[in-house]
């Protein structure tokens, strides 16, 4: 199974918390620790810290680099109903994969999809902001290839642009496929309480 296509699909929130489960087996460390890092057993705690640290910006559009469907489930808890959420989905996400996302993306709040290179409607620095997933290498924020073409192209946004690591690596370790996103294009990051 490719993971990093897994996460590209559905979110590397919603893939950490299929993989947290089976994490102790071997087999899942050999296949997947390869590609991305394994997560973190309380996975399920940071997505809820992580959401309430989103919300509380309180913004009224937040456009996902990729579909971060837990952390929108999580949100939708939270947030005032007026709340959007928009997945940014790259151009060359194959049809099947985009109408999987698109029926299932969660109810708690007005979520949609949105193919590059379109820009959202009403979307403005005083009412959004874009939300970056990856993982911290160090103090390197590391996104998949993708997330990374989303993040050049839409680099001219200049109101806040949030990086959410879904696993925090103390050593400066890139996987293949990851890139580093450069300090320029994110004014802000989540971080575990230490």
């Amino acid at each position: 199974m490719d993971m990093q296509k897994t996460a590209r699909e559905i979110g590397l929130f919603e893939t950490a918390l299929n993989l947290v489960s089976v994490c102790d087996s071997s087999d899942v460390q050999a296949k997947v620790g390869v590609s991305m890092p394994l997560p973190d057993a309380n996975i399920m705690m940071n997505i809820k810290s992580i959401a309430e640290w989103l919300v509380s910006f309180s913004k009224k559009k937040y456009l996902f680099m990729t579909p971060e469907i837990a952390l929108a489930e999580a949100m939708g808890k939270l947030a005032d109903h007026n709340t959007e959420i928009i997945f940014m989905v790259p151009c060359d996400m194959d049809l099947e994969a985009k109408n999987r996302l698109k029926n299932n993306l969660p109810n708690q709040l007005k979520v949609s999809v949105l193919e590059e290179p379109f820009f959202p409607g009403d979307f403005f620095p005083s009412n959004g902001m874009i939300v970056v997933s990856g993982y911290m290498a160090g103090d390197r924020a590391m996104v998949l290839a993708d997330t990374y073409r989303l993040v050049e192209h839409y680099n001219g946004f200049l109101g806040k642009r949030a990086f959410v690591p879904y696993c925090e690596l103390t050593s400066a370790y890139r996987y293949d496929g990851w890139l580093e996103v450069g300090q320029k294009r994110i004014n802000i990051s989540w971080r575990t309480e230490e």
